[in-house]
C-alpha cells in the first residue's frame, strides 16, 4: 500500500519589533490678507420695452414672424394692453349645405349644432386684427384675421341666419339666453367668422365687440407704427393669417 510522505520540519516562528516612527507635526494655519473686492460699477436703470423686437429694423419686421419665438397673449398686450379680449366660441366659415338643403330648404333645413365648449377659444383684438388662441395661457395663437373689410351684425336668436351654426349650451351652466352671436361677413355677404359670447356675467360684451369691429371698419384702422407693440401685433397677424 502507498503512503504519503510526512510533512517536513520547519523552524519556529519569529517576528521583529516595529520600528518607532517620528512624531507627526502639524503646522498652524497661516492667516491670509482679507480679500480686496472692488465695488460694482454703477449702471443706468433698466429700460422697459413693449416687445423684444422693438429695435429690430422695420424692413425685418415686414418680412414676417414665422421664424420668431412663439407669441403669447402677454406679448401681444405689451405695455399698452389690448383693444378687446374675451373667451368666446369661434367658428370659421358658414355651415355647409348639401344639394337638397339648398333647393328644398323647407323639407331639408335642419340646422347644424355645435357645443359651446367644443369651439370655445380666447380672442384678443389689437391693431385691427383678431387673434384666436385655444386658451389664454397658450404660447402662440392658432390664427389671426384682419377686421378691416368685414361687416358685423348681432344675430337675432329667434330668427338666426340661414347659414349660421347654432351654438348649444354646454354643461357649464350656460343657458341658451346667455349666448349672443356676432356674425362677421365679407363684402359679398358671406359668413367668414361666427363668434358667440357667454353674456351671463357681462350682458354688453357682444355689443362692445360689435362696436369695435364697426369702428375698425369705418376708420380703416391701420395703426402700424403708433406703438411698437401694435406694429409687432400687425406683423404677427400677417404671419398667422397664412
Amino acid at each position: 500500500m502507498n503512503h504519503a510522505a510526512p510533512a517536513p520540519r520547519t523552524c519556529a516562528a519569529s517576528a521583529a519589533a516595529a520600528i518607532p516612527s517620528e512624531e507627526t507635526v502639524v503646522k498652524s494655519a497661516i492667516p491670509s490678507n482679507p480679500p480686496d473686492v472692488e465695488p460694482a460699477p454703477l449702471v443706468g436703470p433698466a429700460v422697459l420695452i413693449d416687445v423684444p423686437t422693438k429695435h429690430v429694423p422695420e424692413e425685418k419686421i415686414k418680412e414676417g414672424y414665422s421664424h420668431l419665438s412663439p407669441v403669447s397673449v402677454n406679448t401681444l398686450r405689451g405695455t399698452t394692453g389690448s383693444d378687446f379680449e374675451s373667451r368666446a366660441a369661434v367658428i370659421r366659415g358658414a355651415a355647409k349645405k348639401n344639394f337638397l338643403q339648398k333647393v328644398l330648404p323647407f323639407f331639408f333645413d335642419e340646422r347644424d349644432f355645435v357645443s359651446y365648449g367644443e369651439v370655445k377659444r380666447f380672442i384678443l383684438v389689437k391693431g385691427g386684427h383678431c387673434f384666436v388662441f385655444s386658451e389664454e395661457t397658450d404660447i402662440s395663437p392658432l390664427y389671426a384675421f384682419p377686421l378691416s373689410g368685414l361687416t358685423a351684425n348681432i344675430e337675432d336668436p329667434e330668427n338666426p341666419e340661414h347659414l349660421s351654426i347654432t351654438i348649444s349650451p354646454s354643461f357649464q351652466n350656460i343657458r341658451k339666453g346667455d349666448l349672443a352671436t356676432v356674425l362677421l361677413k365679407n363684402l359679398n355677404g358671406k359668413i367668414v367668422y361666427q363668434i358667440t359670447f357667454d353674456i351671463k356675467e357681462d350682458r354688453k360684451i357682444a355689443d362692445r365687440f360689435f362696436s369695435l369691429v364697426q369702428q375698425t371698419v369705418e376708420e380703416g384702422k391701420d395703426p402700424a407704427g403708433k406703438t411698437s407693440s401694435v406694429a409687432y401685433a400687425n406683423a404677427v397677424a400677417l404671419s398667422k393669417e397664412k
